[in-house]
């Protein structure tokens, strides 16, 4: 890419983050000086912008550029990681979203501590810091690949990712929540502006490489393979019908889990709103995810030497007009950027609400809670910095850490729903098991164990199914051992 076509994509990310920006301060002087109310912006926002939230937070750089990638070896398939995220929204506002509003508590740890007991909620605690911390620190790595991908003339790897590190934590710096909220507004139509676009021009416009437009390359492209690649339950190993579930098992857990998924529910004026909210979510969720998958099937059609995968969304937008490779540079990049904002307020609120609060700091937070509350983001913002400049075996475990939404998913759903069967000690345990097995996955070849065994190596090919089958085991055999029952102590909560 020459200087004019460099500088104008660049220009075009500047002024987007000037917008928000602007955005971010305009919300933080209309708000409240205190600290609750710039972590989680309570009784604000209808369905629309609940919606929104929800939706940029699933919308990051696994649902845009990581689908793209795995489309060029599953095709159509990898689109429903999307449609796992959206299985999760509506979850969470079936069965999460109202019981948490009306328990009156902030945020998931406090209401599992009543519903169970206090050593329930210290390993709850430890696990939402981890999930979401690990998601912080990916987005920054995701955001930094965008960078580097798309403006090579201006960013490395390490310097896309410090300055999505930067940016990301102003933004949530500044507006906390509120502005989380209102920029995902922007951040969502310009992410559709770009790939529809984007689309739109690669699947018919002529492309010099192959001499035809992209879809005419594409279905070239998948008569000469076996594997049919617009097929949505085909992948390069066949039926990928048990990747499917395994994805909509971890989606479905992390929405009915995660603080910063769930903290989106108290944004909401009502508890119509806030599911409704996210049930739209769920719709503008599933598009953008098959289209991604359509450029990445085109990418590879058009590029069939293209190495390595990553590159198959970026590629394809650096192939167009500059102004139109910056306004969906700008798209992919508010992706990774909303998500990572939703997730770093969720993970502050977390260390302030369930951590400081119950330590001797309390007192002294609650004098100056907002002054406070933006030091623990910068605390977490750099912590996960940390995190997302590191390579090889922690970033698998980083990865491998998000399964833990899984157990607490389950502790979740059986305190709040089942409370006449639930034991107050079977959180902790189901909780502790969970981490065991990643502990586990990670420091031993699992999948390798069992890749040569019918079933088994469908199993253990992902981490989802064993975890779910270990962690309600023992959910279930932690209710018949433990007599004493959550609904004793839980009338008022749920």
């Amino acid at each position: 890419m020459n200087n004019s076509a460099t500088m104008i994509p660049l220009i075009i990310v500047l002024v987007y983050i000037g917008v928000l920006m602007a955005i971010s301060v305009i919300i933080s002087k209309k708000q409240k000086k205190d600290g609750e109310a710039f972590l989680l912006y309570k009784g604000k926002n209808n369905a629309i912008i609940t919606a929104v939230t929800v939706a940029g937070l699933a919308i990051g750089g696994a649902s845009t550029i990581g689908i793209a990638e795995n489309a060029v070896s599953d095709g159509m398939s990898a689109g429903w990681y999307n449609v796992a995220w959206a299985s999760g929204a509506l979850a969470a506002a079936y069965f999460v979203i109202s019981k948490f509003r009306k328990s009156g508590f902030n945020t998931i740890a406090k209401m599992l501590e009543v519903i169970y007991d206090k050593k329930a909620a210290f390993i709850i605690i430890i696990a939402q810091v981890i999930m979401q911390c690990a998601i912080i620190s990916l987005q920054y790595k995701a955001g930094g690949a965008i960078l580097a991908s798309l403006l090579p003339d201006v960013f490395d790897a390490n310097m896309g990712i410090f300055f999505s590190f930067i940016m990301f934590m102003l933004i949530s710096l500044i507006g906390g929540m509120g502005s989380a909220s209102i920029s995902n507004i922007l951040n969502i139509a310009l992410i559709y502006f770009g790939v529809i676009v984007t689309t739109g021009i690669v699947l018919f416009t002529n492309n010099p490489n192959v001499g035809m437009n992209g879809l005419q390359a594409a279905i070239e492209f998948n008569s000469q393979n076996p594997q049919n690649f617009f097929s949505p339950f085909e992948g390069r190993e066949g039926v990928v019908i048990f990747s499917i579930l395994a994805l909509i098992i971890t989606m479905t857990a992390n929405c009915t889990s995660l603080q910063g998924v769930v903290q989106i529910g108290l944004t909401s004026k009502s508890d119509e709103d806030a599911k409704t909210g996210f049930k739209l979510a769920a719709i503008i969720m599933i598009p953008i995810g098959f289209l991604c998958a359509l450029l990445g099937i085109c990418a590879k059609a058009i590029y069939p030497d293209l190495e390595p995968a990553t590159r198959a969304l970026p590629v394809i937008i650096l192939s167009l007009s500059p102004f139109i490779a910056g306004i969906t540079l700008a798209g992919l990049w508010a992706a990774d950027m909303s998500t990572a904002c939703s997730m770093l307020i969720g993970c502050s609120t977390t260390v302030s609400q369930d951590i400081l609060a119950k330590t001797k700091l309390k007192d002294i937070i609650e004098k100056n809670s907002l002054l406070w509350n933006k030091l623990i983001i910068l605390g977490v913002g750099v912590i996960t910095y940390v995190l997302a400049m590191q390579k090889g075996q922690i970033i698998t475990t980083i990865k491998t850490a998000l399964s833990l939404s899984i157990p607490v998913s389950i502790v979740v759903l059986g305190g709040i729903w089942f409370k006449n069967y639930v034991s107050k000690k079977s959180a902790f345990y189901t909780v502790l098991s969970g981490i065991l097995m990643v502990l586990i996955w990670v420091a031993l070849p699992v999948k390798s164990y069992f890749s040569q065994m019918p079933v088994l190596n469908v199993i253990f090919a992902d981490l989802a199914y064993p975890m779910f089958i270990v962690t309600f085991a023992v959910f279930f055999v932690s209710n018949v051992i433990f007599k004493e029952k959550v609904s004793e102590i839980q009338e008022t909560c749920c």
